[in-house]
């Protein structure tokens, strides 16, 4: 049993469902439609007491396969009062009290179990599920993650998958949302080198979205089965289409990593750029300069660093002029 957010027409309401086996798959069922308030459905008898409706809790035991009070309790748990949720969170946590699946106290995989953990959990359900604990882009470790870690995965429709996933990727950054789906669609497959797995925004970006429009319609066919986009994959085409990258730092340590290597070298200090100067190096006028934006600037700054990097055979000296020039240009914007 599950609790599902479901849009339609601009409007939100939310659903319990449950997972069922049908036909040799797992579908989802709808149980009980609670509104767009699921917080209604809890009474306060007083002090830091709460339980659910008598009724709600009746027609789903009524209509559930499988109905465990615990569990849907621990469904209501993110709509209990504030003040309340702060004051029984210590009672919550002790020994006895409710674990949910997967959490420390469930009983150990066995190999047979961990083995078909690995090979039932999608190749995509592994990329997200390893990005949201670990925040990594590269997904080389991904093959040597333990089983455990997709068990919450197990023994569930595709449309509860989905929701567990949409309620962790709420606590993303939104600085972080083009890099997440950059990852899981695993983009980085599609091109070689060290830019690939840590710095997306140095890559052709052209390239970039050609690979993950054809990536989405892959993942989208063998997920649901569809030609069209399902409304779950649609938010990754909103993420990554109305995002950027987040900024990094990652070309100025590459640069004194390389300023350190040639100790000779002494780069010019950007306090002696006018902001003219500063423009010449990034070849826009002042009347082009005052119709960008940092995204229009950074845009241009990537392009001159993939093209000027001393690790890609360009030259220091400009390499150096062009981040100090840019640093002058943010300021000003």
């Amino acid at each position: 049993m599950y609790m599902a957010l479901v849009k339609n027409r601009g409007k939100s309401t939310y659903i319990l469902r449950e997972s069922v086996s049908s036909g040799g798959k797992r579908r989802h069922r709808d149980l009980f439609d609670l509104g767009p308030f699921p917080g209604a459905w809890i009474n306060y008898p007083g002090g830091n007491a709460w339980y659910l409706d008598e009724k709600l809790e009746e027609r789903v035991s009524c209509a559930c396969q499988k109905f465990d009070p615990d569990t849907l309790e621990e469904l209501f748990w993110p709509f209990v009062r504030p003040d309340i949720r702060q004051a029984v969170e210590f009672f919550r946590n002790r020994p006895g009290s409710f674990v949910s699946p997967g959490s420390p106290g469930s009983p150990r995989l066995t190999a047979a179990e961990k083995q078909e953990i690995s090979r039932l959990t999608h190749a995509f359900d592994k990329r997200r599920t390893h990005f949201l604990k670990f925040g990594n882009m590269d997904q080389g470790p991904l093959p040597n993650m333990p089983a455990v870690l997709f068990k919450n995965l197990q023994k569930k429709s595709r449309d509860e998958i989905e929701q567990g996933f949409m309620v962790q990727e709420k606590t993303l950054e939104p600085t972080g949302l083009k890099s997440y789906v950059y990852t899981i669609f695993d983009l980085q497959s599609f091109f070689q080198g060290f830019l690939a797995k840590q710095m997306p925004h140095a890559l052709d970006q052209h390239k970039v979205e050609t690979f993950f429009l054809k990536e989405i319609c892959r993942i989208n066919k063998d997920l649901f089965g569809l030609s069209s986009l399902h409304a779950y994959m649609v938010r990754y085409l909103i993420m990554f289409f109305d995002n950027d990258y987040a900024h990094t730092l990652l070309l100025d340590e590459m640069e004194g990593a390389f300023r350190s290597r040639h100790r000779s070298f002494n780069p010019p200090s950007p306090k002696a750029f006018s902001g003219r100067r500063a423009r010449s190096i990034f070849k826009i006028t002042r009347e082009e300069f005052k119709t960008l934006n940092k995204r229009g600037l950074r845009k241009i700054y990537r392009k001159l660093a993939r093209e000027h990097h001393p690790d890609r055979g360009g030259s220091h000296n400009q390499f150096v002029e062009i981040n100090d020039a840019y640093q002058i240009l943010v300021e000003k914007l």
